[in-house]
């Protein structure tokens, strides 16, 4: 998936898939919380194949111990490449079908193959010196799988893939083989260097695709107008925050921000003196909510709304003081008429979330809050707490009368 050629990066100012867009993904590698949301993309989308191909080599390694019981009568020892193998393949196959998969396959996954893959190369270079040379396709077979099949991000496939073919160089060299292993060697190098070409170019698609699509997500849970999220992408977010300020006993802060007199306001300046207004107003909000997990958003008409976590109840009201007066303070211009003055109320709502209360309580204490911000006189700041919280009975709006515009 392709960005529209209209879409601009810098119509993201704030969003960390657009910049590492910028950055450019040829290094294969994002900053820790976009690595581990791909990773976690890229195990969801390797799961079957990673599941066949770890079931394969464990049923492999089985077989071969029924093979040794079945020749000799009873258990005998493998050579320790054997062992390590067939016991890495079941570990890793074992991890790969359970409900910690997503977890740690790839961390497992990681420290198990290139030791792996180094025990099957002298497998495989002990029967060609035995004179079975056709095993060199067991070798190959397994080097395209460490690409390919076993999940590993392009760093680390590469890793256990040297460690085979150092493994491999080894064990003819101890042997004092030097000649005999170079036809082998050319072929596993050549059967090498396609994998590193193919599988850099894969993972480097798929690295852009996943921060585009990521971008375009953002758009679509974006108001055009404003550029905020939307209030769907809104309460989505909300909803995850809830669940993780639980957890952690955390505070979340709602904010709810409406303009004041707007419909007036828009009548007076006509309709794009209207929309400049509410750009202005969301780029104030905007820049209150930038940490990684707060949000800003555009409700509907002239209102907004935000939640901050885990602040404290007087930081919560000096930035919503602070956004108050940003909007009071702006300079109002271009298709904007230089006199016109832009005001806001904004009720704020501070709580401890828990499982026994819903998302939405929260946001009907800031929207009671709001109320009362304009009730008494609007372009004010009202804040309310967890004791208002207690008392709160979500879905019963305990303000009936229509509150001002």
């Amino acid at each position: 998936m392709r960005l529209p050629e209209r879409l601009r990066l810098e119509d993201f100012p704030h969003s960390p898939y657009a910049r590492e867009l910028k950055q450019g993904v040829s290094r294969l590698r994002f900053s820790r919380r976009l690595e581990e949301l791909y990773r976690s993309a890229h195990l969801t989308r390797m799961r079957l194949r990673i599941r066949l191909w770890s079931s394969l080599v464990a049923a492999l390694g089985l077989l071969e111990i029924a093979s040794r019981l079945s020749h000799h009568g009873s258990f005998q020892l493998a050579p320790l490449p054997n062992l390590i193998t067939e016991a890495g393949a079941l570990l890793v196959a074992s991890v790969a079908w359970s409900r910690h998969y997503n977890r740690i396959y790839l961390p497992l996954a990681q420290l198990v193959t290139p030791v792996a893959a180094a025990c099957i190369a002298v497998i495989v270079a002990r029967e060609i010196r035995a004179g079975h040379g056709e095993q060199l396709a067991v070798l190959t077979t397994n080097l395209v799988a460490l690409f390919f099949f076993t999940g590993l991000m392009f760093r680390a496939a590469l890793v256990s893939s040297l460690a085979l073919l150092a493994a491999f160089v080894g064990s003819f060299l101890a042997a004092g083989q030097l000649h005999a292993m170079l036809p082998h060697v050319a072929i596993v190098l050549t059967t090498l260097l396609l994998c590193i070409v193919g599988y850099h170019d894969i993972e480097y698609a798929q690295r852009r695709n996943f921060l585009e699509t990521s971008v375009i997500a953002e758009l679509i849970a974006r108001d055009e107008l404003s550029g905020l999220a939307s209030r769907t992408a809104f309460d989505e977010h909300l909803a995850q925050l809830w669940s993780q300020a639980d957890r952690s006993a955390s505070s979340l802060a709602v904010l709810m921000v409406d303009v004041d007199q707007f419909k007036t306001y828009n009548d007076t300046h006509g309709h794009l003196a209207g929309d400049g207004a509410l750009r202005a107003v969301a780029q104030l909000l905007k820049n209150t909510a930038r940490r990684p997990l707060d949000l800003a958003a555009r409700y509907g008409g002239d209102e907004f709304i935000a939640v901050l976590y885990d602040l404290p109840s007087e930081r919560v009201y000096e930035i919503a003081e602070r956004l108050r007066q940003g909007v009071e303070d702006t300079a109002l211009s271009g298709e904007l008429r230089p006199s016109a003055r832009l005001t806001v109320s904004i009720g704020c709502a501070v709580i401890v979330p828990s499982a026994q209360r819903s998302p939405q309580g929260a946001v009907q204490l800031a929207d009671e809050a709001l109320y009362e911000a304009k009730q008494a006189g609007r372009n004010r700041v009202i804040l309310k707490g967890m004791e208002e919280y207690r008392r709160l009975d979500t879905g019963s709006f305990r303000s009936s009368a229509t509150a001002p515009a």
